[in-house]
């Protein structure tokens, strides 16, 4: 009895902690909207209020901002503009928890067109968010997620993390709704890392609270009733009033799907008693709806036909053709406009054109003469210039040209030095075949017959690059220029190598070629590589043929 007691006295003292911890903030805006000497800082107080009351006291938070929203007034000043943005915002938040869509745009809209002008693009980005939001409410989904997208990007370009974690939340949403389960977790798992690394308690439980409907859709009964138990008490124990009743909603979803439906019934009653009472229009729809579901199954058909009908009339309000013209209709307004803003200020610049214009013509008439003569003067020293310049890429180009006869030169006497080499290899082949391999026996004759054959391979490699000369014609036309120029700092020999391995010359032949050794080869590869950046994976010869 005594440890009931002492539980019991336990759990009061921890609801009143926390509702001392929500109600302080509120107290402490409510006293400084009251000591506020100006006006300024009366409405930046009140602006806050209304947004910490969203959950709290929905009520409350639509009279403080109507009331900020007066003391606006028209001011036209840049802190009066940047307070009324806020407001807008804070308003469309409003009429979308009232389900009034076509309204929340009209807000955002003008939240976003004063953020623009300001170049504010911080909160244009949480105009977009909210936006998305407006439209995954009214299931326009392909909307919603570029919207989402748009805002996150802006959000990583400014480090927001926690602008970045809510668009992640919120479009998981969208991504759940249409079915496609595996980006709704990926979105879901990227916001709760982010919001649980910068300690934001209320928001992981946001995401709890959304990850229900997917554990749903993976048919995790167990999971989604674990999650949906620890989102009512949260919610219960911090006040949050939107929250608990959406919770309870997902509650119903969890027992109408395991087919409980006396208890989905109870908790769907309790999501209505809240919705009904704050406004939330969206949720008095869906909970009416579930409700007609609920009494079909439980055979109560009259219950069920009437509370369908409920269903109908709200669903009428909030889902209807009328309120997607609405919509459409304010969205290219806002396009309208700013066209016609953009056209506005061409008018004016062409305006002030003209004007400039008119003074330069009195400007040119009263100093023809002189400008006529410094016109004179710079044509004839442009034309001077551009004559020199074309006379200089002239002879740039015919140096250029030089220097790749000299290459071809060069590579010339190499492939003639090859023949040389080749034919005189022949000739001796060809005398140890006739005078000396006859007179040999034995262990002798099969040593030289060895290498009789070695010479031969040899030779027939040698052949095979016998005729490279045209290859290297036909292939290296302006090759040896593109090396210069996206690699000045080849050397001749180095270019040469790489002119070779474009023919797909092994190493043996460029060896034979060359006349060099192989470890010589290999040094000149390793340089060429080096020069040129190629990684440890990617292979000079192929580099070097795909170079056009």
């Amino acid at each position: 009895m005594q440890f009931l007691f002492n539980t019991t006295f336990l759990l009061f003292f921890a609801l009143t902690t926390v509702a001392q911890e929500t109600e302080i903030p509120l107290i402490q805006l409510q006293e400084k909207i009251k000591k506020a000497k100006k006006n300024s800082e009366r409405i930046e107080y009140m602006l806050s209020l209304a947004e910490l009351q969203y959950d709290f006291n929905f009520t409350a938070s639509k009279q403080i901002i109507d009331e900020a929203l007066t003391l606006i007034g028209s001011k036209k000043d840049s802190l009066s503009l940047k307070q009324l943005a806020k407001a807008y915002v804070v308003k469309g938040v409003i009429k979308r928890r009232e389900a009034a869509y076509p309204k929340a745009i009209e807000y955002y809209l003008k939240a976003k067109e004063i953020y623009e002008n300001q170049n504010d693009i911080w909160h244009a980005s949480d105009v977009l968010h909210n936006m998305a939001m407006v439209y995954r409410y009214q299931k326009e989904h392909a909307k919603a997620i570029p919207l989402y997208k748009k805002s996150i990007s802006i959000k990583e370009g400014l480090n927001d993390i926690h602008g970045i974690a809510a668009g992640y939340n919120m479009m998981g949403v969208s991504y759940r709704q249409t079915k496609r389960l595996d980006s709704a977790l990926i979105c879901y798992n990227k916001a709760r890392e982010l919001f649980t690394s910068i300690k934001s308690t209320d928001d992981v439980q946001r995401v709890n609270n959304n990850m229900v409907g997917v554990y749903l859709s993976l048919k995790k009964d167990q999971e989604a009733i674990s999650f949906v138990l620890k989102n009512i008490s949260y919610a219960k124990l911090h006040h949050k009033k939107y929250s608990l009743s959406t919770s309870y909603r997902n509650a119903s979803n969890v027992y109408k799907r395991i087919k409980e439906y006396h208890t989905s019934l109870i908790y769907i009653d309790s999501s209505l008693q809240i919705a009904n009472k704050e406004g939330f229009k969206s949720l008095i729809s869906k909970g009416y709806l579930r409700k007609s579901f609920l009494h079909s199954k439980l055979e109560n058909y009259k219950e069920a036909y009437n509370e369908y009908r409920i269903f109908n009339k709200h669903s009428d309000s909030i889902f209807n053709i009328e309120n997607i013209k609405k919509v459409q209709a304010l969205e290219l307004n806002y396009k309208f406009n700013q066209e016609k803003r953009e056209i506005e200020l061409l008018t004016k610049v062409e305006a002030s054109k003209k004007v400039l214009y008119k003074i330069l013509f009195i400007v040119t008439i009263l100093g023809g003469i002189v400008i006529g003569f410094l016109f004179y003067l710079n044509s004839k020293a442009r034309s001077r210039v551009l004559k020199e310049k074309l006379e200089k890429e002239q002879i740039q180009k015919e140096l250029l040209n030089q220097k790749v006869k000299v290459s071809e030169e060069e590579t010339k006497r190499l492939v003639a030095d090859n023949t040389m080499r080749l034919e005189f290899k022949q000739e001796l082949l060809d005398r140890i075949r006739k005078e000396i391999i006859p007179e040999s026996s034995g262990k002798l004759k099969s040593t030289i017959n060895s290498m009789v054959s070695e010479l031969q391979l040899q030779i027939t490699t040698e052949g095979k690059l016998s005729g490279v000369q045209s290859k290297i014609e036909e292939i290296n036309k302006g090759f040896d220029v593109k090396l210069r120029k996206l690699y000045p700092t080849l050397t001749k020999s180095e270019r040469e190598i790489c002119t070779l391995l474009r023919l797909n010359l092994s190493i043996k032949e460029i060896m034979i070629v060359r006349n060099a050794s192989l470890d010589s080869v290999k040094s000149t590869r390793y340089r060429i590589r080096k020069k040129i950046g190629l990684s440890s994976g990617e292979e000079l010869e192929a580099f070097i043929q795909n170079l056009s």
